[in-house]
C-alpha cells in the first residue's frame, strides 16, 4: 500500500471550460487531531447538524508515518508520502532546541501540491493558518500557521515576514483584540487554545467575506491541544467539539454572506489521532552512557555520533557522519539491545531502508517506534525520565507520531454539490485527500500517490 502508483487520471480541463461546466469552489476545514469517535458528538450539535445532516465521508483515513502535524498537512495538500514530499517533522533537525525550528515556510515542501496547480489554473486561492504555507507563492490570501517565536518580533511584523499582504494584515490587526493581550505576547498568545482559534476562524471569515477565495485552506488547532493537556477521551474535548461546531457555524454563514453557501463543496479533515502517554523518555541519556554522546560538566553537548529527535510517540536518530560503518554498526547494536531490553520506550527500531518501504525517507539512520505509552524527549541530561509538560505536544498527556494504523484514527466528512449525499466509506488513506480536491477543481496534480475518492462523487 505504500508503493507509488499511477492512481487514476484526474479529469482535466481548462480554466474556460471549468468555469461552464463546474463553477465550483472548495473550502477545506481541518480540525487537527479530530478523530471518527468524534463525529458522534459533533453531528449532533445544532451547526454541524444543519450544515453537515446528509454529508457523506470516510470513517477512518489512514494517516502517514509519523502522524505528525506537518508531514500530515503537507501530504493532504499534495498526495504524497512524506518521503516525496520532504517533510518529515514539524521542525528542521538540530542537536539544540527545538523551540524555534519549525517548518514554517512552503520551501519545504519538494512536490507542487493542490494550491499551485489552482493557481495555475486560474483559480483565487487563501489559506489562514495551515502548516508549512509560509511565502507560498500560489496562495494568494495567506496567513500562515506562525508564532512570532523571536524576541522582540511583532505581531503584525512577524506574519509579513511570513508571506501576509497588506490586505491580510489589516484583517490580523482588525482580529487581534481576539488574542491574549492583543497578540503582544508573541508566541505565547499564538499557542493559547482556543484563543488563537477564535482569532484565526475571524479572520478566514473576513477572507472569505472580503475576497471568496475559491480555493481556501483553514487549520485549527483546538483538538489537538485539548487532548495534549487532558487525554484523549474527556469532557474537555467535548467542550473543544462544541466550540468547533460555533467555527463551522461562522465558515458557513460567511460563505453565505459571501453568495457562496450553495456552490461550494465544504470539507472538514483531520490529520492523526492520539494515544494516552504513561511516561516520557529521553533515550540520548542512554546514547551518552554508551559513548554515543559527549556531555561537558555542566551537561552541555560537547559532541555526538548518534542523536535521537523525538517526532514525539517516534523518533529519528540520526548519524553525524552517516556513512560511517563503524558507526553505523555500534548505534544500531545499541538501539536493538535497548529494543530487546523492553524498557526505554521501544521495542521497534527502523533502518531507514525499512522506512522507506513505508513512505517515510530522510537524513536520519534509524527509527524509534513507541511501545504503545510512552512519548520521547530530545534532551540528554538526567534524569531519563522528564514530567509530563503541557506547554509541548511531545510531553503531553496524550500524543501522536506512531504507526498509522494505532490509535483512533483521523475522518473525513464532506457536504456540497460535487458530493453524494449520505455515503460513508469504511476506510481510505491521506494520500487520497489531494485527487480528490483536484478533481474538485477540474485541475491535474501528477505526482500524487494517492487516488479520487470518486464513491463520495457525484
Amino acid at each position: 500500500p505504500y508503493s507509488k502508483g499511477a492512481g487514476e487520471t484526474l479529469p482535466f480541463c481548462s480554466f474556460q471550460e471549468r468555469k461552464i461546466k463546474m463553477n465550483q469552489r472548495v473550502l477545506v476545514f481541518s480540525v487537527d487531531a479530530m478523530v471518527y469517535e468524534d463525529l458522534q458528538h459533533l453531528r449532533s450539535c445544532r451547526n454541524t447538524k444543519k450544515y453537515f445532516q446528509n454529508a457523506c465521508g470516510v470513517r477512518y483515513i489512514r494517516s502517514i508515518y509519523p502522524t505528525v502535524t506537518y508531514p500530515a498537512h503537507t501530504t493532504i495538500l499534495t498526495g504524497c508520502y512524506p518521503a516525496s514530499h520532504g517533510v518529515i517533522s514539524n521542525t528542521h533537525f538540530t542537536t539544540g532546541s527545538t523551540e524555534y525550528e519549525w517548518l514554517w515556510d512552503a520551501s519545504n515542501v519538494k512536490v507542487p501540491d493542490v494550491i499551485t496547480a489552482a493557481k495555475d489554473q486560474g483559480y483565487t486561492t487563501g489559506a489562514v493558518f495551515w502548516p508549512v504555507t509560509g511565502n507560498h507563492k500560489a496562495v494568494d490570501y495567506l496567513i500562515d500557521e506562525y508564532w512570532c517565536p523571536h524576541e522582540g518580533e511583532t505581531l503584525l511584523g512577524g506574519f509579513a515576514n511570513m508571506g501576509s499582504s497588506p490586505e491580510m494584515l489589516k484583517i490580523i490587526e482588525k482580529n487581534q483584540h481576539l488574542l491574549p493581550n492583543g497578540g503582544k505576547l508573541g508566541r505565547v498568545a499564538l499557542m493559547d487554545h482556543p484563543q488563537i482559534d477564535h482569532f484565526l476562524i475571524s479572520c478566514a471569515c473576513d477572507i472569505i467575506r472580503e475576497y471568496s477565495p475559491e480555493f481556501m485552506l483553514v487549520h485549527n488547532g483546538n483538538i489537538d491541544d485539548a487532548r495534549h493537556k487532558y487525554g484523549v477521551f474527556n469532557e474537555e474535548v467535548l467542550h473543544r467539539l462544541d466550540l468547533v461546531d460555533l467555527w463551522i457555524a461562522q465558515l458557513m454563514r460567511a460563505l453565505e454572506d459571501s453568495g457562496h453557501l450553495h456552490d461550494t463543496d465544504v470539507i472538514i479533515v483531520s490529520d492523526h489521532g492520539q494515544m494516552d502517554l504513561s511516561r516520557v523518555i529521553k533515550p540520548n541519556v542512554f546514547f551518552a552512557d554508551a559513548g554515543l554522546i559527549q556531555v561537558d560538566e555542566n551537561g552541555n553537548l560537547r559532541d555526538w555520533t548518534a542523536f535521537c529527535c523525538s517526532n514525539a510517540m517516534s523518533a529519528m536518530v540520526y548519524l553525524k557522519d552517516p556513512a560511517n560503518v563503524q558507526d553505523y554498526a555500534k548505534t544500531y547494536a545499541v538501539l536493538q539491545k535497548m529494543a530487546a531490553e523492553g524498557i526505554y520506550g521501544f521495542t521497534t527500531v527502523y533502518t531507514k531502508d525499512e522506512t522507506k518501504a513505508m513512505g517515510l525517507d530522510g537524513d536520519f539512520s534509524f527509527v524509534l517506534e513507541t511501545d504503545g505509552y510512552t512519548s520521547f524527549s530530545t534532551d540528554w541530561n538526567r534524569p531519563a525520565v522528564r514530567p509530563f509538560d503541557r506547554n509541548d505536544f511531545r510531553y503531553g498527556h496524550a500524543t501522536h507520531g506512531y504507526l498509522p494504523e494505532k490509535g483512533p484514527q483521523p475522518t473525513f466528512m464532506a457536504v456540497g454539490p460535487s458530493f453524494r449525499e449520505n455515503v460513508w466509506l469504511d476506510s481510505a488513506a491521506m494520500i487520497d485527500e489531494a485527487p480528490t480536491f483536484a478533481a474538485l477543481l477540474g485541475v491535474p496534480l501528477p505526482a500524487a500517490d494517492g487516488k479520487i475518492l470518486q464513491e463520495l462523487l457525484r
